[in-house]
């Protein structure tokens, strides 16, 4: 009994175990905290490079062919008889369906121009290999801007953005507690189609 006693007096003095102890709990708040500073980076890095995308997609896009093949290919003239306003309408082009949709105004069939997507999309994807064709969207809004009957360049010239949507990231100190990925925000960016061809 004595023994048990003795042992038991020198384990509660003993505080060999506590500096290990303590150096344990604050290594792992280091590392979560450094793993947390990492991550405002990677998020940082991500966020900017998804935009450059955008902006690399619509200089691309305004020097291309439509891909709404119907505003493309309007003809003013024929419409208005040598002069006129053209009305305001917009499509949106997105590559999940490969279909242009009209959102503002009426007209005839979108049409889909899949060569000048695809070469936005894969110029995009060189900046942010994980965009799918499905993330991304090309609208044209014609907003009054161009001259009816030109035969240099498209009746419409029309205000193009390239937005990229549904990228995800992954927070590495925030998985460690079981948070899942979240979606980044919408990235758009908008220039006016002057040089279209």
């Amino acid at each position: 009994m004595t023994r048990l006693r003795t042992t038991a007096s020198r384990l509660v003095r003993d505080e060999s175990a506590a500096t290990a102890t303590e150096f344990g709990l604050v290594c792992f708040a280091f590392i979560v905290m450094l793993l947390a500073v990492i991550d405002m980076g990677r998020l940082g890095w991500t966020i900017n490079t998804a935009k450059t995308a955008t902006r690399e997609g619509a200089r691309l896009a305004v020097v291309s062919p439509m891909v709404s093949t119907y505003m493309a290919g309007y003809d003013g003239t024929a419409t208005y008889g040598g002069g006129g306003t053209v009305p305001d309408m917009a499509f949106s082009c997105t590559g999940s369906n490969t279909t242009c949709t009209q959102t503002q105004g009426s007209g005839g069939s979108p049409g889909f121009d899949n060569t000048t997507f695809t070469a936005v999309l894969n110029k995009m994807q060189a900046y942010q290999p994980d965009i799918t064709a499905a993330d991304v969207t090309i609208t044209y809004r014609h907003v009054g801007i161009g001259k009816v009957g030109n035969p240099y360049a498209p009746d419409m010239e029309p205000l193009v953005s390239v937005s990229v949507a549904n990228l995800t990231f992954q927070s590495v100190a925030l998985q460690i507690f079981g948070v899942a990925p979240f979606n980044l925000p919408t990235m758009t960016s908008t220039l006016s189609g002057e040089s279209l061809s």
